[in-house]
């Protein structure tokens, strides 16, 4: 490594003013001598502008990786939605996802874009991934003062169940909204029955006197 490799490669050597070698070998993509403290036989070495270049790239690989990965899982929401009910009236909806499939955070799963299709078909006022606090909620329904979390299984252990509950209680008194927490497992089941759900909880827990006002 180092000195004995470079020489073996016919690496340019030099010494700076502190007495440290340098080390030039060519950039892999363009050719241009690279500056470094160290050499490697065998690494591939990028100048600045190749290494912006090839950051760009990777960026928009990235980006067009995360792009298909919605897409997929716009598909898959509307499959599942297909096997319970007719998706012709979800045409609009389905539309709505597409144009903000990739708004940062949003539509983190299959089952969250299924609620969202959900709600924009029945024409429910609703706010996706909104910051409260150091947290992030899933949906807000201000006109139903409902925030609605869409969970792959409720709490995980007494630790976990401990810390959700503070959370849901700071969140509610926050925005003055009932946290309503809807598994996953029912989402793929049927989300036509997101709302009827939603309503049975709310009128139980108005009964129940536990509704915040």
């Amino acid at each position: 490594m180092g000195y004995p490799d470079a020489i073996t490669d016919n690496v340019p050597i030099d010494k700076g003013y502190d007495g440290f070698r340098r080390y030039h070998p060519p950039c892999h993509i363009c050719g241009t001598p690279v500056n470094c403290w160290n050499y490697v036989s065998g690494t591939k070495y990028a100048c600045s502008e190749c290494r912006v270049i090839l950051a760009s790239l990777e960026h928009a690989k990235k980006r067009e990786s995360s792009a298909d990965k919605q897409t997929k899982r716009l598909d898959r929401a509307v499959k599942r939605i297909s096997r319970v009910t007719d998706i012709d009236p979800y045409a609009n909806a389905i539309s709505y996802v597409q144009e903000n499939l990739n708004n940062p955070g949003w539509f983190q799963s299959t089952e969250e874009m299924m609620v969202a299709l959900e709600l924009f078909r029945r024409k429910v006022v609703a706010q996706h991934q909104v910051r409260v606090f150091e947290y992030t909620i899933d949906f807000l329904l201000p006109e139903m003062k409902v925030i609605l979390e869409i969970d792959g299984s409720i709490y995980h252990g007494r630790d976990r169940e401990r810390r959700e509950q503070i959370r849901d209680e700071l969140i509610s008194e926050k925005l003055g909204c009932e946290v309503i927490r809807i598994p996953t497992d029912n989402i793929n089941k049927n989300v036509t029955l997101l709302l009827p759900a939603i309503s049975v909880v709310l009128r139980n827990r108005k009964r129940k006197g536990s509704i915040r006002r």
